[in-house]
């Protein structure tokens, strides 16, 4: 996604300009994107709100390999129901091998998925064909991408961080309100506090995060809102542009150095048996049940084996409820470990089977990228 906009006054001139669709005018199945297209602004049309732009993410995963990212051409769906009424004028070239990976197989819903003779190498294993669409449309398995990575966050793990301190804004809107919270948006001006005894540099890159839940003794979770690079440091003064939005970015926040990230190239997860086992601490949101690209935090980490580019499954606890009913140790998600620290570990949902699982969830790893 290209220019997400934030802050009272910039949502007030962009629904000037551009209105979404009204009652009378029915909403088309699908858009061609065109130069200047943004999730954002597609919501905005479509949805009437910019802020349900991952709903149309949700959508086109097979299609949007990075939602800050959309190409003139790509073909969106606007409805999870539906038949394609509007195609390009030209066929959308097929991804090349340096790209994308191979698709898996086997990716059914319910006890055919979770009891199948294959086990857990339904999601190793590839087919021939072109992807599907629809809801049991397979999932195309990605190498690790850098802005994975940096959007996902982490926990902090009893450390003590160099948090430094978004100041706000450089340049103000042109429409002053007291009331307008300081929020910055992509390419955006920022001034920055570096923390006590330290400085940053021209050409440094530092990420702006909130402080989330404290998951156990594992710490807090912090929680990436955008990417900043330093544009000048002069007579005490730190000033950045924003190169990247991951969440609403406002004044008060805290900055962080940026983490290295090793590509992983294009390998691809290979099974393994007897894999580390570990437990749901929370997520990065309240919202009880879970949905594809959301982030959930693990229990165990570097010390226990966990690597970025694991793939984990996350199975409903055998036992008996409190109704009487049976639970058996069905399999309700899949995991990709995206960031790994000493005693925990960060991953991205990659496929639901049951939403409803939350803090205490098992997993058990099943496969990882080849060292």
């Amino acid at each position: 996604m290209a220019r997400p906009v934030f802050g009272t006054a910039a949502l007030l001139l962009a629904t000037v300009a551009a209105a979404p669709l009204g009652a009378q005018e029915a909403r088309p199945q699908t858009h061609t994107v065109k130069p200047g297209d943004t999730l954002w602004d597609l919501s905005r049309r479509y949805l009437g709100d910019p802020f349900l732009w991952p709903e149309i993410y949700r959508l086109n995963t097979m299609v949007v390999e990075d939602p800050h990212w959309i190409y003139p051409g790509e073909v969106l769906r606007l409805s999870a129901s539906g038949e394609v009424v509007s195609v390009p004028t030209t066929d959308t070239p097929p991804p090349s091998v340096s790209d994308t990976a191979q698709v898996p197989s086997g990716l059914a819903v319910g006890p055919t998925m979770a009891d199948s003779g294959a086990g857990w190498q339904r999601y190793f294993t590839t087919r021939s064909g072109p992807p599907l669409l629809g809801a049991m449309t397979p999932l195309q398995y990605r190498a690790l991408r850098a802005g994975e990575f940096y959007s996902s966050g982490f926990l902090t793990e009893g450390r003590d961080l160099p948090f430094g301190k978004l100041l706000g804004r450089v340049t103000p809107t042109q429409v002053s309100a007291v009331s307008v919270r300081e929020t910055a948006t992509l390419y955006t001006d920022v001034l920055i506090d570096a923390p006590s005894g330290t400085s940053y540099e021209t050409g440094d890159s530092v990420l702006i995060v909130r402080l989330g839940d404290r998951m156990g003794n594992l710490g807090r979770a912090v929680l990436p809102t955008g990417l900043v690079r330093i544009t000048d440091v002069a007579d005490g003064r730190t000033v950045g542009s924003v190169i990247a939005v991951y969440g609403e970015i406002a004044e008060g926040q805290l900055i962080l150095p940026v983490d290295s990230f090793t590509p992983s190239g294009d390998a691809r997860a290979v099974p393994v048996a007897d894999g580390v086992q570990a437990r749901v601490l929370g997520s990065s949101t309240p919202q009880i049940l879970k949905a594809p690209q959301d982030i959930v935090f693990l229990d165990k980490g570097r010390q226990a084996g966990v690597a970025a580019g694991d793939i984990f499954e996350v199975r409903r606890s055998e036992g008996r409820r409190s109704d009487g009913a049976s639970t058996v140790p069905e399999v309700m998600a899949v995991l990709q470990v995206v960031r790994v620290g000493e005693r925990s570990a960060t991953a991205r949902v990659v496929n639901v089977i049951l939403p409803s699982f939350g803090e205490g969830a098992e997993s058990r790893q099943i496969g990882r990228l080849p060292s």
